[in-house]
This record gives C-alpha cells, structure tokens and sequence, in this order.
C-alpha cells in the first residue's frame, strides 16, 4: 500500500504536530507502508526511515498547494490513499480517497485567536473554509482524542460515525544536550509547548508573580518562539516587576529542550486548550512532576498522574506550584505515576491502529 502524507506541519521546528507526522510515519513504514512525504518546501529536518520518501513541491501559497499542486503530484505518485496530518489540506479535486487528522479545533474555542495574524479576517476566512472542506471530502477523521471527536460533533455536527480517536504515542527522546548556560545551577518552573494565544501564559506569568514574591530565587522559563505574542508577554513581566526571574529561550534544540526539560522542578502548563498535549507526556517521561490544566484533553492524557488546575484561577495555579515544589512524597508519587501514563501511549499499537483504518478504506 502506498500513502501520501501532508508534511507541511513537519517543515521546521518539530511542534506537537510535526512531533506525530515524524512518529507516524517512522512506525507505518516499518510496518511496510510505502509513504510519501509531500512539503511545500525544503524542511528543516528531514524526516527519514524504511519506506519513506519525501517530495518538495516548493509551493509557497498554501491555497495553490493544496487545490492545484498536491492534486497533480498525488495522480503522478500513484498512491492508493492520501492522508491529511494537520487539521486542514484536504483538496476538492482529490485524485485518491482521503482520510483527516483533527487536532484540535482551537482557533474556534479561542476568542481572537487570529488577533495576531497580519489580517485577522483573511486568515480566519482561509481556516474556516479549508477546515470544512477537508471535513467534507474526507472519507474518515481522526481524532487524538475524545475531547476533540465531541468537539467536532457538537461545534460543526460531524457525524460520529465518520469519526474515530487514535491516540497518538508517547514522544521519544534523543540523546540530553547541554542546558543554557543562563539555566545552570538555577531552580525554575517550565513551560515548553509552545508560544501561542491559547497556552494562557497571562495567567501562567501572573501565577508565577504571586509564587515569586514568597520564593523570589526561583525562576520561570518559557520556551518557543512567537515575535508578536512574546512581546506582549515582556511587557507584562516588566509590569509585574519580574526582571529577569522570566526567562524566554527561543526555540531550543532537541538536545537542548531535554536537557531544560529534565532539569526542571515542575512544568507548568495552564494551557486553555489542548488536542492532545505532548508536554504533558514529555514531564512524565523525563521524570518531572506535571501542573496541567482540568479542561480540554488534558485529563485524557494526564489520568492522575498531575495536578489539574482550573487553568483561569491564577490563585490556584500559584498553590498548585508551591505544593508541586515543596511535598516531596507528592513529587515522588508523581513522578511515579507519570511513568505509568507515560508508558500507556505507545506508537506501535496507534500505528497498527492507523493501518487497520486505512485498509478498510475505499
């Protein structure tokens, strides 16, 4: 069987998205699927195994992309399916059957979500309809997990039927690389997944301000990159008097992001929404007690290996921070339940799951 697959959410710095395309395809081609990779330009990291080859269209807009080059590429590979990986991509003159991955579907959740975009209406009007479109042609949807699948039945009265949750596995780790040099020797609170609208870092920062007055040597870090949002985030890290107890690290090497990640005493991650939630599994795998939020998919993933916190209330945010730090039999039963959640998410078994699905399809 051979298989095409959206690489576009795998161009550059691998987020959670570009984390499953990578796993993905990793284990479906050892399961003897022939993938096809398509990006629309050069990636950053290539992503390689038996049975996977990549393709560059090197099409910048994503519209002609998805509705003129990805059409003629799909009919010139020949493949018996193709596979949309990042919510959206799916074309209306689609040569082959197809099947949706539905992460999440944030942008609708989130108030403003597009304030940030360089022509919010433009940007909303272009997700808006290449969601329903993809919804519409797809065969079959997947979700990662049950919070998205009523998400979409409810919110745009996808037929339950049509959907199906696959959860996807817990992420791997490469070899630990060097931690920042502004990090060494410091305790301090992370939150890595990502600069985004919907990851509540108002209320993350705020938290940390209360935290910080009683312990003052502690730090916060925040990792990603995103020009716009991080400076509004400065601009209130100065207001609250922080200094540089808040520390921005930019987009950080694997290596790197192991290496701040296991270090850590306690990952914070209030976020408003989540598909799915990797950080939340990359704590667990590496060993460091996990704050997360109590809505969205977070309780999926997290079981009671964290503590969930009302991700709008700062002032249980900030308690659930100074508890996490200080009881150490509550660390050490986190810790050791997370291993137990984190080992309950396993590629091997979403792969064969994804295969199964995708030869029953016609």
């Amino acid at each position: 069987m051979k298989i095409a697959f959206d690489g576009r959410y795998a161009e550059g710095d691998l987020g959670g998205v570009g984390k499953y395309i990578k796993s993905l395809l990793q284990k479906l081609g050892k399961l003897g699927i022939k993938c096809v990779i398509f990006y629309s330009k050069k990636p950053k990291y290539k992503i390689r195994g038996k049975n996977i080859k990549s393709v560059v269209l090197s099409v910048k807009n994503r519209h002609f992309f998805e509705q003129i080059a990805l059409p003629l590429a799909l009919a010139k590979e020949k493949v018996d399916l193709y596979h949309a990986l990042g919510n959206i991509g799916i074309p209306l003159a689609c040569p082959v059957p197809s099947i949706l991955t539905v992460h999440d579907i944030i942008p609708l959740e989130i108030k403003n979500y597009f304030l940030y975009s360089q022509i919010p209406f433009l940007s909303k009007f272009s997700y808006i309809s290449r969601l329903i479109t993809s919804i519409f042609k797809a065969k079959k949807i997947i979700t990662v997990s049950g919070y998205v699948k009523k998400e979409l039945i409810e919110k745009l009265k996808v037929s339950s039927m049509k959907i199906q949750t696959i959860y996807s596995g817990s992420p791997s780790f490469g070899k630990v690389g060097s931690l920042p040099n502004n990090l060494k020797n410091q305790k301090y609170i992370l939150n890595h997944g990502g600069i985004d609208i919907r990851k509540n870092f108002d209320g993350l920062i705020d938290a940390f301000a209360m935290f910080h007055k009683k312990y003052p040597h502690y730090k916060l870090v925040i990792t990603g990159k995103n020009e716009r949002i991080e400076c509004q985030l400065k601009k209130r890290v100065a207001r609250l008097r922080l200094g540089n107890s808040v520390v921005f690290t930019g987009y950080l090497n694997n290596g790197s992001l192991v290496a701040v990640i296991k270090n850590a005493v306690v990952i914070c991650y209030p976020t408003l929404s989540e598909g799915f939630g990797f950080p939340v599994l990359e704590g667990f795998g590496l060993g460091v007690p996990v704050i997360s939020s109590n809505t969205s998919s977070i309780p999926e993933v997290a079981g009671n290996a964290a503590i969930l916190v009302n991700p709008k209330n700062t002032v249980e945010i900030c308690r659930a921070i100074e508890k996490c730090v200080f009881d150490i039999k509550l660390r050490e039963t986190m810790v050791s339940r997370g291993k137990d959640q984190y080992n309950k998410f396993k590629w091997n078994e979403a792969a064969n799951e994804y295969l199964d699905l995708y030869k029953s399809i016609k």
